[in-house]
């Protein structure tokens, strides 16, 4: 389907509860979630919010199985969860530690790994630690062995070589744990290992995930839908029907599960190129600096897209011509850096100009919400000064296509 990209304020939700936050809880996208997302749950209940005071741990359940939690010192309570074997799919193509979609060192849930007495991970079917260590498992430092279900180790709480940085990625923005000794007293295990990120099976599909937060007085739930995202929940949307020349070509992309790390903006980089299309998880950071491009972590997930639950979204695609003549032209911007080429084109470290690279970053944390703009309003793509007049170039997302007009527009102002 062709068309003109439409315009949307688009808002953000809030919870369904008083005290219990899941990120995936969102009523513009259904409260679906699918492949390596990774879900946040929060207890913000000032009943156990101080930090110098010992309270039981929250019990918080999804789909009837513990999901431990931890306090941070903002007084909240968090745990993290994801499917297992998305997970593993998503961690096998990481082979840099804190880079790409790495989602640090596995662990059975048979381990002996407790990072506070009476901490267990055994009603999961595994778990992982931000850094290196305890006897976990990651391509990355295990020779590059990929990870898989019968190859979970047993973690131990005896840390051996810890790796210097945080190897996991996917949850860039963590609070730090409380550990006020006459509060939660999070003990230095718990700190080289956390986020712990605790692992299930959703693999179903569709699968109902229910939380349960069973706070005394009444559950508080929140229902979810592990699933593929279904086609009539993801959109683009622009600021304008048509362009004039030297206009920002500002898009907005809502699609749920681009929104991996539920604590910071994520940024997914294309080569849109029809006939060489790629696809980049964080090829640039919350700045527009590199991250993984121009490392080897710049890894194409474009033939991961059916293995990650895509269904027709993940895949962008531009036609910079369809009547023969160049309308607009890649640029820098806050997002993404680019570098013209020797023939004055512009492309990315690891992504060539012909490649054409278009890169859209979350608006804000745990949004599902995309722009190819920066907060100046510069976006990726700019008109040409020259460009004709009702030419046009054409983007695919969604097997939806879009066409992006030149028009020039005249006023006339009287005064009197």
């Amino acid at each position: 389907m062709e068309g003109l990209i439409p315009k949307l304020e688009p808002v953000q939700h809030v919870s369904s509860n008083p005290n219990l936050y899941v990120s995936a809880e969102n009523p513009l996208f259904k409260n679906y979630f699918a492949g390596p997302m990774v879900i946040e749950v929060i207890v913000a209940d000032p009943d156990i919010q101080r930090l110098d005071q010992s309270y039981g741990e929250p019990v918080v359940t999804v789909n009837g199985k513990r999901l431990r939690m931890a306090q941070a010192t903002d007084g909240n309570w968090y745990g993290y969860f994801a499917d297992r074997n998305q997970a593993i799919a998503a961690a096998n193509t990481a082979v840099l530690t804190g880079k790409g979609l790495n989602f640090g060192g596995f662990c059975d849930p048979g381990s002996t790994f407790s990072p506070k007495p009476g901490v267990s991970y055994s009603e999961t079917k595994g778990f992982t630690i931000a850094r290196g260590g305890f006897g976990s498992k990651n391509d990355t430092n295990n020779g590059g062995a990929k990870i898989s279900p019968s190859n979970f180790v047993l973690c131990t709480n005896n840390p051996g070589t810890l790796t210097t940085n945080q190897m996991e990625h996917v949850i860039r923005e963590n609070k730090t744990l409380n550990t006020n000794t006459g509060g939660f007293a999070a003990s230095t295990e718990y700190e080289n290992a956390w986020p712990i990120i605790q692992l299930y099976d959703f693999s179903s599909i569709p699968t109902p995930v229910t939380v349960d937060y069973q706070k005394s007085g009444g559950d508080q739930i929140v229902n979810l839908i592990f699933d593929r995202i279904p086609s009539n929940l993801i959109h683009v949307y622009a600021a304008r029907p048509d362009f004039p020349q030297g206009s920002q070509v500002q898009g907005d992309l809502l699609d749920p599960q681009l929104n991996i790390d539920p604590t910071s903006e994520d940024s997914w980089t294309w080569g849109a190129s029809i006939t060489n299309n790629t696809l980049y998880y964080m090829a640039f950071g919350r700045d527009g600096q590199p991250d993984a491009d121009g490392t080897p972590a710049m890894q194409n997930l474009i033939g991961n897209l059916t293995t990650f639950m895509f269904n027709h979204n993940g895949r962008l695609t531009e036609n910079p011509n369809p009547q023969g003549v160049v309308v607009a032209k890649q640029q820098s911007n806050g997002i993404q850096t680019l570098f013209a080429d020797n023939n004055g084109f512009m492309r990315t470290r690891s992504i060539s100009a012909f490649s054409v690279p278009i890169t859209v970053s979350e608006l804000t944390p745990n949004s599902g919400i995309f722009s190819d703009y920066d907060q100046g309003g510069i976006a990726d793509i700019v008109i040409k000064n020259d460009a004709p007049r009702d030419k046009s170039f054409t983007a695919t997302y969604n097997d939806r296509t879009y066409s992006v007009v030149v028009k020039f527009h005249t006023a006339t102002l009287t005064m009197g």
